[in-house]
């Protein structure tokens, strides 16, 4: 069995990094848009080198399917970078910065270089066992359904946490072979997936985006990410089939009690302000899971004027993005790439055009009876405000959400009850993610 196991690993490592580093390296971006595949597995760290260590080699030893490893350093100074620049080519793709972006800043860095056709983010204080990523997959691609994937761990928060008895990591290799056995009876839905191993498929991730670099440090960011694939309709699943080791909390614990408080306390109230009461707005949602595969765009506002990265401007309206054809003053929502292509491209809009669109927005006035201009922004009488398209109100879930689209810039028009009755009900909009770095 081992000889067999050891055979695979040879096989499956090797394809895995030829694809995942030597291809990029010599072909740039175009072997970048290729992809490969396998698992890219990206794996944010700070000031961790022994757990980091101890991770990649790990992850060499009990992974034998095609994978490559990205590592990002949140601006270590105990010498991981150094550790990392010894690395043989090959083994791993890293990303050395001189601060530190936090957990969703460095996983959406790693997530912007990953090539596989799965993608994982992964913590640095973790140790994987033999079968872990093969019974991982085997549960991502048990339904279409199926969005984000993790496994059972012995330190963690919520569901994925089991009872262990361990004393040594011999032992715990032990105790994960009498759990590691494929087995779809074990995969169990949850309302939440921490985020020290979750695992997806990258067409979810293309529809899904990145983290929410609002959230500080760490925390929260996953049970915001866990909650955006659930508005989508796919589903959060725990395997519990597979077992992987968990120091836990390694950088966290780096603050004192009272630092830890204060970081926590403003990511609760960052999660609060952007998603108001998130039970109803499942169910708000729910409704529309069958009609198509859902993206973050379709939570999206029309009508607003985006841009990405660049400085490049967008009109959105009717699903698409139309150039602005001068970018320079306009004061436009950033979002990433991903969301941003997920728009197709439109014909180059002319400023006057643009400016036109905006001011009948901005200040529109309307008699009961008269009818809604397309991207108007109305009050029903229980006090939400509502964004008009195609026949359909969608409601702004929040103050927050209505001000990073800089809807609250627009004329807001009352509708009387029986106005709002004749109306279909839309997706709710929601804000995008913070992103804080250039490039994505």
């Amino acid at each position: 069995m081992n000889a067999v196991y050891d055979n695979a690993y040879n096989t499956g490592y090797n394809s895995g990094h030829s694809h995942g580093y030597s291809l990029g390296f010599q072909k740039g971006s175009d072997a970048f848009a290729a992809g490969f595949e396998g698992t890219s597995i990206v794996i944010p760290t700070y000031n961790q080198h022994k757990y980091v260590a101890e991770c990649i080699e790990s992850i060499g030893a009990y992974t034998p399917e095609p994978h490559e490893i990205i590592i990002i350093d949140n601006g270590s100074t105990d010498g991981t970078a150094d550790y990392l620049r010894s690395l043989k080519r090959g083994t791993v793709r890293y990303k050395i910065f001189d601060r530190n972006l936090g957990f969703a800043g460095g996983v959406n860095q790693g997530l912007m270089m990953a090539r596989g056709s799965t993608i994982m983010f992964l913590n640095n204080d973790t140790i994987v066992t033999r079968g872990w990523l093969f019974n991982l997959l085997a549960c991502l691609h048990g339904s279409g359904r199926y969005g984000l994937v993790g496994p059972v761990t012995n330190y963690i928060s919520g569901e994925q946490l089991i009872e262990t008895s361990y004393g040594s990591i011999e032992e715990m290799h032990r105790f994960a072979a009498t759990i590691n056995r494929s087995d779809r009876a074990m995969w169990t839905a949850t309302g939440r997936l921490t985020g020290f191993c979750v695992l997806m498929r990258r067409d979810v991730f293309q529809r899904l985006g990145y983290l929410d670099e609002g959230f500080e440090i760490g925390n929260c960011e996953d049970d915001d990410y866990g909650y955006r694939c659930r508005l989508m309709g796919l589903g959060l699943v725990i395997a519990r089939d597979t077992f992987i080791h968990h120091v836990g909390s390694t950088t966290i614990k780096t603050l004192t009690p009272e630092q830890f408080d204060e970081v926590y306390g403003r990511n609760l109230a960052f999660y609060s302000d952007k998603w108001g009461e998130t039970h109803s707005l499942l169910n708000e949602t729910s409704g529309h899971w069958s009609d198509k595969l859902l993206g973050m765009k379709d939570f999206y506002p029309s009508h607003v004027t985006v841009r990405g990265a660049g400085p490049a401007a967008y009109w959105i309206e009717n699903g698409l993005r139309r150039p602005l054809e001068r970018s320079e003053g306009a004061d436009a929502t950033r979002v990433s790439q991903i969301d941003l292509r997920n728009w197709p491209m439109g014909e180059v809009i002319s400023l006057q055009e643009w400016q036109a669109k905006l001011a009948k927005l901005q200040s529109a006035v309307r008699k009961e009876g008269d009818p809604l201009h397309e991207g108007a922004v109305v009050q029903t009488p229980d006090g939400a405000l509502h964004q008009h398209r195609s026949g359909a109100l969608h409601r702004l879930i929040t103050g927050w959400v209505t001000k990073v689209w800089n809807l609250d810039r627009y004329a807001v028009q009352a509708l009387s009850e029986s106005e709002a009755l004749r109306f279909a009900t839309g997706l709710p909009v929601i804000a995008p993610p913070v992103i804080r770095a250039d490039n994505l």
